[in-house]
């Protein structure tokens, strides 16, 4: 064994926070330790230049020392616990007394360095515990390294720790026996147990890991530790109290408990819709900014474009006959609906904001009518009406619309604040009157006016989503906003008989079924009539997928909040294969069961004879790969594309072809894509096989070492 000393002791820095520690044991040169400040592990070892010079000194200064006259009882009562890490790594009985000594000699160090402040190291071990049961469980807590620069942990009296004594049933699990404090006659008493079952620990534990390593390795990392099952309100707090590093990336976990963060993405900063001049009885509001959807702005005419002539000239036209103005003139409109009886129709009141002002005059002119007061009567207020309408005119850039019957509720909302239902009014505080799109209103009415709200062609996926949104939903808004990138919210408002938790949990279980349920029970079941109708409705349940997992969703004590971010070109991408998808599901009858059924017409028996086929060649950016395997499977080949060849050349499977020949033979759709690529020495070509049906893309390089036909596309 190595002498030791504990007078004169060295010192050195811890690397991790540079803490100036004192030690005077030279058995721990060599070992890991723990830093008492930082309490992060590392191995202790001298400098190079020191290292030495301290080792003679410290072997000069080492002096024998007589063995303490320590009662056996004593002894085992100080040693056995104290020596629970350290013992691991000792197989025979010389060394664990040689052990038990350097121990008491620690605790000797100890108190004399008090005065001196020195620093104690925990000595950290290496190797894992061993147990005595057939599965291995740790002697002690397996306890993870506390992060840097965190406050030193406080022992937890509630923190249990592990009895291996020998059950009186063999077949019992281990004991799990609360330590409250190193003083307390309970631990004497643990120890004294430990220490007469300490032999058997070790034998047994030594044949487990020799005979299952493997298995010892995999539970190496468990943690014995039963602990409660945490409250959610207690997981969201802990959640909101974990730091936030600005420099990295906010997950999906942290933007959920944290809705500041979330509120960092709002693409807009707009006071809440004012409903001031909306007459009572509303329930169901659309708030739009036509103006700016009809602008000249680059990323807003695409937008405008991806809804469609059929979609976009029905708005303008409901505009011009709700608003009297055209999209252009119109900076925003509030659109509000008062819903009577089931089947009656709604009766749609109106409020503009001109992006340009009109004259006074002009404006008093263009509503036809009689004043309701006269000028002298009311100087303040102009408000007229006529045989179906009220119309009031506050300036020279805002009016308001209604029917006749609410000419004085229009007058009432020039004193009285505008009164909604509890939910409306918790919704309305969420709004922002600077998105491009918002929709307000209460799911029980639109159950039953959707079929006079709606279009016709809409019907069948309105009923589809109330369906979906469930009946424990009382009120909901929805707002879009697609610059600088396309952002959702949905506000989601239980009824009184649920909460927002119970409603979350469902429309998360939902939303991440919807995808496959979209594929399987509408997708799969149309048969759209054009190519890019085919394309567009192909690719929504993975536009779907991808909406929702950049969907965060969070809960306060009224509501449920949805908020989805996506990059600015996933808007008209969304739009048109929803629109395009809410097109066909108007034609398609989903009570048919999908047969798979050739109904075209029979194809020629060789493949030349079949590239003479018609087929509808329409690509945007479609990748190389893609089209051809189109291409091919409209006249029912097989498509091999050669990679090796492709990577040859310097070309990709991924190349974007973009291109509209119509409905021409597949032929010259093949001699489109393969004569783009005719540069010297990297030409592809195409091969047919007849006998196996195939068609392969490849290179002439590639082709003449295989001894392939190439085929001849002629002029």
């Amino acid at each position: 064994m190595s002498t030791h000393t504990t007078d004169n002791p060295f010192s050195l820095k811890c690397p991790n926070c540079q803490k100036k520690l004192k030690f005077a044991d030279q058995r721990l040169l060599g070992k890991k330790v723990r830093c008492p400040g930082c309490k992060e592990p590392f191995l202790l070892e001298l400098p190079e230049a020191t290292e030495g010079q301290a080792k003679k000194q410290m072997a000069a200064q080492a002096k024998p020392e007589p063995k303490p006259a320590a009662k056996p009882t004593q002894k085992a009562d100080d040693d056995s616990y104290e020596m629970e890490e350290s013992l691991v790594n000792y197989a025979n009985e010389q060394e664990i007394k040689d052990l038990q000594k350097e121990l008491r000699e620690r605790k000797k160090t100890e108190k004399q360095s008090a005065s001196d402040e020195e620093v104690k190291l925990e000595l950290v071990d290496d190797e894992p515990p061993m147990g005595t049961s057939a599965v291995w469980i740790p002697d002690s807590p397996v306890l993870s390294s506390p992060a840097p620069n965190s406050p030193p942990v406080k022992p937890d009296s509630k923190t249990p720790n592990l009895d291996f004594s020998e059950p009186a049933d063999k077949n019992a699990a281990p004991v799990i026996a609360p330590v409250a404090s190193e003083s307390s006659s309970e631990l004497n008493r643990y120890r004294s147990r430990r220490k007469k079952s300490w032999g058997p620990t070790i034998i047994v534990g030594i044949f487990l890991l020799l005979g299952v390593g493997t298995v010892g390795y995999l539970v190496a990392t468990y943690e014995p530790q039963k602990v409660a099952e945490k409250t959610e309100a207690e997981v969201i707090e802990e959640k909101l109290d974990e730091p936030v590093n600005e420099n990295e990336p906010y997950t999906q976990e942290r933007l959920s408990y944290r809705p500041q963060l979330v509120d960092e993405f709002e693409p807009t900063t707009g006071k809440p819709l004012d409903l001031a001049m909306m007459p009572r009885g509303v329930s169901f509001i659309i708030h739009i900014r036509p103006a700016l959807l009809w602008s000249n702005e680059h990323d807003y005419q695409i937008l405008k474009a991806s809804l469609t002539d059929d979609v976009t000239n029905w708005v303008a036209a409901k505009l011009k006959e709700v608003c009297r103005r055209d999209p252009e003139q119109i900076e925003d409109a509030y659109l509000g609906f008062i819903l009577g009886a089931g089947g009656s129709e709604p009766e749609i009141c109106s409020v503009v904001h001109l992006k340009e002002p009109a004259k006074l005059s002009d404006l008093i002119d263009e509503f036809k009518g009689e004043y309701v007061y006269e000028i002298t009567e009311r100087p303040d207020l102009r408000l007229k009406r006529d045989d179906k309408y009220a119309y009031l005119i506050k300036d020279e850039s805002t009016f308001a619309i209604a029917p006749r019957l609410y000419a004085s509720e229009l007058e009432e909302s020039q004193t009285q604040p505008f009164v909604l239902s509890v939910p409306m009014e918790n919704l309305l505080r969420e709004t922002d009157q600077q998105r491009l799109l918002s929709v307000m209103g209460v799911v029980r009415d639109l159950r039953t006016h959707y079929p006079k709200l709606m279009p016709e062609s809409t019907h069948q996926t309105m009923e589809q989503f109330l369906e979906w949104i469930g009946e424990d939903v009382e009120a909901l808004s929805w707002s879009i906003h697609p610059e600088p990138y396309l952002h959702s919210q949905m506000v989601i408002h239980p009824t009184s008989a649920s909460n927002p938790a119970v409603v979350n949990k469902r429309l998360q279980k939902q939303f991440a079924a919807l995808p496959e349920t979209l594929w399987k029970n509408v997708c799969l079941k149309m048969s759209p009539r054009e190519l890019r109708f085919r394309n567009f409705i192909g690719r929504l349940p993975a536009m779907i997928e991808a909406f929702r997992q950049a969907t965060i969703s969070s809960t306060t004590a009224n509501f449920v909040s949805m908020t989805t971010v996506l990059p600015a070109k996933a808007a008209p991408n969304m739009a048109l294969a929803t629109l395009f998808t809410v097109n066909e599901a108007a034609r398609t009858d989903f009570t048919v069961e999908v047969v798979a059924v050739n109904t075209g017409p029979k194809l020629p028996e060789t493949v030349k004879e079949r590239l003479s086929v018609p087929v509808d060649s329409e690509f945007n950016r479609q990748p190389l790969e893609t089209a051809l395997q189109y291409l091919a499977g409209e006249i029912e080949v097989t498509m091999f594309v050669d990679g090796d060849a492709l990577k040859d050349a310097g070309y990709t499977k991924n190349m974007p072809q973009t291109f509209t020949l119509g409905v021409v033979p597949v032929e010259q759709s093949f001699k489109k894509i393969v004569m783009n690529y005719q540069e010297p020495g990297k030409i592809m070509v195409m091969s047919i096989d007849e006998k196996t049906k195939t068609i392969r893309i490849t290179t002439e390089k590639f082709a003449k070492r295989q001894n392939l036909p190439i085929y001849d596309f002629g002029k």
